[in-house]
């Protein structure tokens, strides 16, 4: 009998091993390759406000789905003034707030009734790598709704997912929705699409587009590197290779990022509340 996937028993578990790359990153890659993945990441964001225009300094910002806190120094960085955290664990929300006394933390899950709700409006609401582990429609119907009643008027909600013609999954506990899916359920909260940026083309799974030759072709090379990057994490010895191969593979894919429009992977996607 399949087990059914319980998102906060799943993360919680997952979690409680160690709240690093390791266990919020691609699970099985370790934490040399994941910092090259993550580096991807910022990257094609800073490329992304740079295209935009978007000046985030002194903005509110409500991380959700924050885990590790991954994403805070880069928004630190940024010189946003305000950070809110919502995870559904209870790891990561002890963790971060011994780690940044100076933000607030709240234990809560996306899809439900959210206790910080209320009166709280940011300009910047995020899910990075969260919404696609929602596997239930009505649940994710429901998370939209909750980010767009976090979103100010004219302020950003920014999500990473594949938005590919064709849906993957479910699968467990990842769904990745089409673009069409999430056009038209954001828009129904009055969140408008304004841009969609690449992050990834070799380094992770492709997503988009499993029929066309030349992503059959990607498909079976980024299978063969992300088997290779896992069997040299499992030992602490050759776990250094997957430096050359990250960073390798991040050059690579920053190059071909920035005369793309599109990728077979995850991306960025900004949407406006109007």
């Amino acid at each position: 009998m399949d087990v059914k996937y319980d998102p906060k028993e799943y993360w919680e578990h997952r979690f409680s091993k160690n709240l690093d790359l390791t266990t919020v990153g691609h699970s099985g890659l370790g934490f040399v390759y994941n910092h090259w993945l993550y580096r991807a990441r910022f990257h094609a964001m800073h490329r992304a406000i740079r295209k935009l225009n978007l000046d985030v300094s002194g903005k509110s910002l409500l991380d959700i789905g924050v885990g590790s806190g991954t994403w805070i120094p880069f928004w630190l960085e940024c010189s946003v003034s305000k950070i809110v955290g919502i995870d559904i664990t209870s790891s990561s929300i002890l963790t971060l707030s011994n780690h940044y006394p100076q933000f607030d933390f709240v234990q809560a899950n996306i899809c439900g009734p959210l206790p910080y709700a209320k009166d709280h409006y940011f300009d910047i609401v995020t899910g990075f790598d969260i919404l696609f582990h929602i596997v239930d429609n009505k649940q994710f119907l429901n998370a939209i709704e909750n980010i767009s009643k976090f979103t100010k008027k004219s302020g950003w909600v920014i999500i990473c997912d594949s938005f590919c013609s064709t849906s993957w999954g479910p699968y467990y506990h990842e769904y990745h929705r089409t673009y069409e899916d999430y056009y038209n359920t954001l828009e129904a909260f009055e969140l408008n699409i304004a841009h969609i940026e690449p992050i990834f083309i070799t380094m992770t799974t492709t997503l988009c587009d499993p029929n066309l030759g030349y992503v059959r072709l990607l498909g079976s090379f980024t299978r063969a590197m992300l088997s290779l990057v896992s069997k040299l994490s499992s030992r602490q010895s050759t776990e250094w290779i997957n430096h050359i191969i990250g960073s390798t593979l991040y050059v690579l894919d920053t190059a071909l990022c920035r005369t793309v429009r599109t990728g077979p992977s995850l991306k960025i996607l900004f949407a406006q509340k109007s």
